[in-house]
């Protein structure tokens, strides 16, 4: 306080005496000050006269050790959120491997889920590989923080331990090893993926995403050219169940989103949210195995290109909340069904579980709970009574035999609707946010009402932008959320 007192408040030159300046200040947390620039020096260039040029003979492979994206240096190991949430890239969860292109593998004979053994110098590691498009040839990369032994119930034993290759003489960086010697050994070892299709297909599933209009993408030259370029009017005018009457069905509130494919980084933090959100359950790496994963939202990722040198799209993928949804009208005992303000909903205690709706959910954004994940995941693990405390108490918690998918956050909308009430004003769009709109830190989505005016709701001028589009417009299924196509700057602008 006396350093203040005698150093910044001559200089700052407040009209407050010293005492109200210092409160405010640390009430404020910032302090804003003119001060004029001083010279900076002069750059000692002795300081990297040991740095050499010459260049790194390398005889094996490089390994590359980092942290890992979920689970840092191991310690998040024993959260399970983060054990089951895809790798952003490859989809793989509850493990790490080691990453190698496709020409490396098939110089070794290697195939996704083969064991291999990584000897660097006297350090050895055996692991699983996973052949990964764009890669560098001769080069294999591990993520760290996984074979932790003592993790807590979760996390013990999950992965394993790259650790190992560590070592403080290193040479250029303790993360970057040369002359590793990689050979195949017997085995294979099972890595759990969520996504394993719509890599590099080949005949009539070549190219799909692009060709069904799953991912619409452009450059900047063209969208300046035309705005509309991207445009697609199919399916607007095919036949439907459910008749032409929900053109003027929703005069009040109909809920919303879009989602901005420019902005998406694929890094799944909106996943975590709604899985935090929504009490979604961890279900474990043997059910990922046989895609029963719970999260209700997935992020979809595609290539385009060769292995060498691929393009990767994301795309977050739910609930579309379809206006013709097909889900609706082959459910038996009327489970789901569509609410005056536009929603999907799930009545969870009325499903019996017969998945008609999942079968036709064109999305497959739909979750079954095979068991009662609470009691079967790590010996009733998430029965503890801890778990009472996380849990989402405005959310049921869904058991065994019982359909789920996203909802909207239909607990924030009514609360945000009861708010409105007792404040007796109109429910504005604006008043609700979503978990995964909250979680996301580049703004990609946006939620709101469709029928406000695009002046006074961001969510609309997304909706209505020129780059919008609807997943399987064909299908005439009418989803509430839009997606704005993705665009590729291939050129540097001209200044």
């Amino acid at each position: 306080m006396k350093n203040w007192e005698e150093t910044i408040y001559p200089v700052i030159n407040s009209p407050l005496d010293f005492k109200r300046f210092w409160q405010t200040s640390l009430h404020d947390g910032v302090v804003f000050s003119n001060e004029p620039v001083t010279s900076l020096g002069v750059f000692n260039s002795a300081s990297v006269s040991g740095l050499s040029d010459r260049k790194i003979e390398n005889k094996g492979f490089i390994v590359i050790l980092k942290e890992s994206y979920t689970l840092s240096d191991g310690r998040f190991a024993d959260n399970g959120w983060l054990q089951e949430l895809p790798h952003p890239v490859t989809k793989i969860t509850w493990d790490n491997y080691a990453a190698i292109s496709k020409d490396s593998a098939d110089e070794l004979g290697l195939n996704n889920n083969d064991l291999v053994e990584i000897n660097v110098g006297n350090r050895k590691l055996i692991i699983p590989v996973f052949l990964q498009p764009g890669a560098a040839d001769k080069t294999i990369t591990i993520e760290l923080g996984y074979g932790r032994e003592k993790a807590g119930i979760v996390g013990t034993n999950v992965g394993f331990n790259a650790n190992v290759l560590l070592s403080k003489n290193s040479g250029q960086s303790p993360w970057i090893y040369s002359n590793a010697e990689i050979k195949k050994i017997s085995g294979t070892y099972k890595l759990a993926s969520t996504q394993e299709h719509h890599a590099f297909d080949k005949g009539l599933t070549k190219d799909a995403p692009n060709r069904r209009g799953l991912i619409r993408t452009g450059t900047l030259e063209e969208y300046k050219k035309d705005p509309d370029f991207l445009k697609s009017e199919k399916g607007l005018d095919q036949p439907t169940f459910y008749g032409q009457h929900l053109k003027t069905l929703y005069t009040g509130t109909k809920w919303g989103m879009s989602i901005d494919l420019n902005k998406c980084l694929g890094c799944g933090e909106c996943v975590v949210a709604c899985t935090s959100e929504n009490n979604v359950p961890v279900v474990g790496k043997d059910q990922v195995e046989r895609s029963r994963e719970m999260q209700w939202l997935r992020i979809d990722r595609y290539y385009s290109g060769d292995y060498e040198d691929p393009e990767v799209f994301n795309q977050p993928m739910l609930c579309q909340h379809c206006d013709h949804a097909p889900c609706e009208n082959v459910c038996p005992v009327a489970a789901t069904t569509h609410s005056d303000d536009g929603l999907n909903q799930m009545a969870y205690n009325r499903c019996v579980g017969t998945r008609y709706c999942s079968n036709n959910c064109p999305y497959k954004v739909r979750r079954f709970n095979f068991y009662d994940f609470k009691s079967h995941f790590k010996d009733s693990f998430q029965e503890n009574n801890i778990f009472s405390l996380l849990y989402n108490p405005e959310v049921s918690v869904r058991s065994r035999g019982v359909m789920e998918k996203c909802t909207f956050c239909v607990q924030r909308i009514m609360d945000a609707r009861e708010n409105a009430i007792r404040e007796n004003k109109p429910l504005k769009g604006s008043d609700v946010k979503t978990a995964c709109q909250e979680a996301c830190n580049t703004e990609a989505i946006k939620f709101g009402d469709m029928n406000e005016k695009e002046s006074e709701s961001e969510y609309n001028k997304y909706k209505n932008h020129s780059l919008g589009y609807h997943m399987l417009e064909d299908l005439n299924t009418r989803p509430n959320i839009t997606y704005l196509a993705k665009l590729k700057n291939t050129h540097p602008e001209e200044t």
